[in-house]
C-alpha cells in the first residue's frame, strides 16, 4: 500500500483504496471509516464550503439554499426531519441552550426558537451567516468552530451535514464536548456509508468509464463517510455515551437527476429501507 494519512477515527494506516480519482485517493480503512487523501488545506476546505453556500460546487446546494429560506415549507420532508430530531433533543437535554455548527440558510436555528430553543448558530462561511441572519434574524459567530470564540454551556450542540466536511472529526467532537454543559447532548446527521446507494456506486464505480458517478457520490467537499459503527466510535472516543442512534432517508426532492437517474436512487431507497440501511444517520450522544 502507498503511504496515505492515518484513519480519522481509530489512527490506523491500513486502509485500501476504494477509488483513485486524478486529484485524490478514497480509501476504506479496516475499521470501516471511507476517507479521502489527501486532505486540502484549512484556506481550501474555507473557500470550498464559500463556493458550496454560492452553489458553485454542487447544483443540489444551490437547490438547498433556494428551498430552505423564509419560503420554506412546513410539508417538507427535511424540515420534518429537522423537527423531529429537534423534539428527540428536547427529551435528551436538561436545558434549552443550543448551537447549531454549520447554519446553512438558519432554518434549524429558526425551527429551534419556534421550539423554545435559546438558539444560536457557528459557520465557517461568512456569506452563509448573512444569509441566516437575513433570512430568519440568526445570531451566527463566523469562523472556524475548532477555534472560534464561543461562550459555551450549552445543553444541546447540533450538526446536520457538517463533520464529513471537516478535516478533523475526533477534534470536531472533541470540541462540541468542550462547549457543552455536563450531561449536555449532541445531534450528528451525515450520509450513510453502509446503505445501497453507496454499495451500488462503490461496485459500479470500479467499471472503466464510470469515474462520473463516483465524482457524483463522493462530493469535493466531502472528507470522511460514516457508517453506524464508526460514527458510534468517533462519538465515544470524542468522550460521548451514544443514546441514540436513527436511520433515515434522503429526500431526491432538490436533487438534479435524470428520470433514470432519480429511478434508480428511489429504488436503492426503498430497497435501504427494507432491510433498515438508510442512507443517512441521526447520533444522539451525551456527554460522558
Amino acid at each position: 500500500m502507498d503511504p496515505h494519512r492515518p484513519c480519522p477515527v481509530c489512527g490506523a494506516r491500513r486502509a485500501r483504496a476504494l477509488h483513485r480519482r486524478p486529484a485524490r485517493r478514497i480509501l476504506r480503512c479496516a475499521c470501516g471509516l471511507v476517507f479521502v487523501d489527501p486532505l486540502p488545506s484549512e484556506a481550501e476546505v474555507a473557500a470550498r464550503e464559500a463556493e458550496a453556500f454560492r452553489g458553485e460546487l454542487l447544483a443540489e446546494t444551490r437547490a438547498m439554499f433556494d428551498a430552505y429560506g423564509r419560503g420554506y415549507r412546513d410539508d417538507d420532508p427535511v424540515v420534518r426531519a429537522f423537527a423531529r430530531h429537534l423534539a428527540t433533543l428536547g427529551r435528551l437535554a436538561a436545558g434549552r441552550r443550543l448551537l447549531d455548527v454549520g447554519v446553512g440558510t438558519g432554518l434549524l436555528v429558526h425551527l429551534a426558537r419556534q421550539a423554545g430553543w435559546d438558539a444560536a448558530g457557528v459557520d465557517i462561511c461568512a456569506e452563509a451567516a448573512a444569509r441566516a441572519a437575513r433570512e430568519f434574524g440568526v445570531a451566527v459567530a463566523v469562523g472556524d468552530f475548532l477555534a472560534v470564540d464561543l461562550p459555551g454551556a450549552y445543553d444541546a450542540i447540533t450538526m446536520a451535514d457538517v463533520v464529513e466536511h471537516s478535516r478533523d472529526p475526533c477534534a470536531f467532537l472533541a470540541r462540541a464536548r468542550a462547549l457543552l454543559a455536563p450531561g449536555g447532548v449532541l445531534y450528528v446527521g451525515v450520509p450513510n456509508h453502509r446503505s445501497p446507494v453507496y454499495l451500488a456506486a462503490d461496485v459500479l464505480g470500479r467499471v472503466p468509464g464510470t469515474g462520473g458517478l463516483v465524482d457524483r457520490l463522493y462530493v469535493p467537499n466531502h472528507y470522511q463517510y460514516f457508517t453506524p459503527d464508526t460514527l458510534a466510535a468517533l462519538a465515544r472516543e470524542a468522550g460521548f455515551t451514544v443514546a441514540a442512534l436513527e436511520r433515515e432517508n434522503s429526500y431526491l426532492g432538490r436533487y438534479e437527476l435524470s428520470p433514470v437517474m432519480r429511478g434508480g436512487l428511489a429504488a436503492l431507497l426503498a430497497a435501504g429501507r427494507a432491510v433498515g440501511m438508510e442512507s443517512r444517520l441521526a447520533l444522539f450522544a451525551r456527554r460522558a
